[in-house]
């Protein structure tokens, strides 16, 4: 089955690793996906959207990764319940993986994902289809030969072709991310401008598979999201911070792990007490 032949739905409740998951899947060949945060969303589209791949984030509620597989599995109304599935995740484990294989998941796929991994571990499964079985008990691919599992190393992966890899090219993404949050905190309407330069950002440290940067990227875009309801102070005390720990974190050398992950749980403290503010 080649690339053209992919009919592709992304459900990532994060829209900011959801736009870098669609740029992969385009970026491979994957002609127009449909991708969505909702979950609901996503089975009502699928009713009439033929998919024969779907890719679901297991970081999803109220019903998580494994609960969408079988709910999509058991519903008789979807256009077509045997396509693949794929579940991503941020916390890869042995029981994760037992949990998917038992809803009817064919693969696990750990974040980051690299478009490589990403398209090897899609053309693994449809290279090689399992028997399909529809009981009462279960329904999906024949659990006998286990799930397929792909996801980054523990070493540090090198980046895509199509991603930036160069740490200078970190650095300027960087370095533009700041002058982008600088504006936005001054005027919230030029919010866009500052999501696109995150999701530079974003990409490398998802094609360099580096975890830190990755979750302070996430609590960024967090802090992105919720700072028109804050008050301006506030909102730029938190960008500030953000952007401060980003820049912290591609300075800091990958053999630095302790002192990446506290930088990292600084933007997440940063943010969570922005929030705690909009609370009270």
């Amino acid at each position: 089955m080649t690339v053209k032949t992919w009919n592709v739905c992304l459900i990532e409740p994060n829209k900011f690793e959801g736009q870098i998951m669609l740029d992969l899947l385009r970026h491979a060949g994957v002609e127009r996906p449909k991708s969505f945060t909702d979950a609901d969303d996503a089975l009502d589209a699928l009713t009439l959207y033929n998919a024969n791949i779907v890719i679901a984030s297991y970081e999803m509620a109220p019903l998580d990764g494994a609960g969408f597989t079988r709910a999509f599995r058991r519903n008789e109304k979807l256009a077509n319940r045997r396509a693949a599935i794929f579940v991503t995740s941020a916390a890869f484990s042995r029981s994760m993986a037992e949990e998917c294989r038992h809803a009817g998941a064919n693969a696990l796929i750990g974040k980051p994902i690299s478009g490589k991994v990403l398209t090897a571990t899609i053309n693994k499964v449809l290279g090689h289809p399992r028997t399909f079985i529809d009981s009462q008990g279960y329904v999906g691919p024949c659990r006998r030969a286990g799930i397929v599992t792909a996801g980054p190393s523990k070493k540090r992966r090198q980046a895509d072709d199509s991603l930036p890899s160069d740490a200078s090219m970190l650095k300027q993404a960087v370095e533009t991310l700041a002058s982008a949050a600088a504006q936005f905190a001054s005027d919230f309407s030029k919010r866009d401008a500052c999501e696109a330069a995150l999701r530079d950002v974003q990409a490398w440290a998802h094609a360099a598979g580096d975890g830190p940067l990755m979750r302070a990227c996430a609590a960024f875009a967090l802090q992105i999201g919720a700072s028109k309801n804050l008050r301006p102070d506030a909102a730029r005390a938190a960008l500030d911070a953000c952007v401060k720990g980003v820049a912290d974190l591609a300075a800091t050398p990958q053999g630095e792990a302790a002192k990446r992950e506290a930088l990292a749980e600084t933007v997440r403290q940063a943010v969570g007490k922005a929030a705690m503010q909009r609370a009270a």
